[in-house]
């Protein structure tokens, strides 16, 4: 893969530090990228969550040194049970985040690399572990982005997404043979009937009832509303993450302060940047994720715009 550094973001991957962190579950193997010295400092540490902390694209590892050669301090790391680090590995669950991990590696680049101000962020499950970080670190982050995660239980998600669809949906479903080809797997099965369930019982019941978040997000949620941070949620139409979103909208962000919700900024794009596994928009969500980043910096004139087809 092509290195796309500038020559001031090689500049920053030669001063990078690797280090451990210890955890609950286990050590936790990261890499402090360090602000380029000659820029005015942004006094804030981004926090960039991916698996594992290069992923398989280097978009973390370029957003680092980019933030960095600005004047941005960066962090990476492998969660428990994934990449160099130790512990045991599971199956992700949005709903069951990785708190214990950002918070040891927001307390490790205290410690160690002297950041006390942070901006969090990460996509779908890497979203919600950011969003955990507030419960206990409110006062040292300045800054969350959120992209496309659900923020209920996964089978509530499920049902809330099937409500989106209808008989007709159904019926062209029938003759894509992708669909067929997916019903191989068992997840796709319970989604199916999940569909066919809600469907049926708005014909029949004339209705469909409003399902809850998880308990977990409200509760994140609103360790962040008390908090000073800004924030940015960003969800493409189309998604199934953004049908459960939809109901934080009509109950949370409804309620907000008003001060709390002019720290908020929702942007909905077009389409999907989110489908069950993929991530077909990653590259474009994860630029705008750092231009918000940028966006904090003292020296910054102005938010940068969106992407053109957004």
């Amino acid at each position: 893969m092509p290195w796309l550094e500038s020559p001031a973001e090689l500049a920053r991957a030669r001063a990078e530090q690797p280090f451990v962190a210890a955890a609950p579950s286990g050590r936790l193997f990261g890499v402090f990228t360090p602000a380029a010295p000659e820029c005015r400092p942004a006094e804030l540490c981004a926090v960039l969550l991916t698996r594992p902390r290069s992923h398989r694209n280097r978009m973390w590892i370029e957003g680092a040194r980019r933030l960095a050669a600005q004047g941005f301090s960066a962090v990476r790391f492998d969660y428990h049970g994934c990449g160099d680090s130790g512990g045991d590995s599971a199956v992700l669950d949005p709903n069951r985040p990785y708190r214990d991990d950002v918070v040891a590696v927001i307390r490790h680049a205290r410690e160690h690399f002297g950041a006390r101000r942070f901006v969090v962020c990460g996509a779908c499950f890497d979203a919600r572990v950011a969003l955990s970080a507030f419960a206990a670190e409110a006062d040292a982050i300045a800054g969350l982005v959120f992209i496309a995660a659900p923020v209920m239980e996964l089978d509530t998600a499920v049902r809330v997404h099937a409500d989106t669809k209808d008989w007709a949906h159904l019926w062209r479903a029938l003759f894509k043979p992708d669909n067929w080809r997916a019903l191989g797997r068992p997840g796709r099965w319970r989604y199916m009937a999940a569909v066919v369930s809600r469907v049926t019982g708005r014909t029949v019941g004339g209705g469909s009832d409003e399902l809850p978040l998880s308990p977990g997000f409200v509760e994140d949620f609103g360790a962040l509303v008390r908090s000073r941070a800004r924030a940015l949620f960003l969800y493409g139409l189309e998604g199934a993450e953004y049908a459960s979103f939809r109901v934080a909208e009509r109950t949370l962000f409804a309620t907000l302060p008003a001060e709390a919700r002019a720290r908020f900024e929702l942007e909905i794009w077009p389409g999907s940047v989110h489908q069950f596994l993929e991530m077909p928009r990653q590259r474009e969500t994860f630029a705008r994720a750092v231009a918000w980043i940028e966006a904090l910096h003292p020296c910054a004139r102005a938010t940068p715009r969106l992407p053109a087809e957004a």
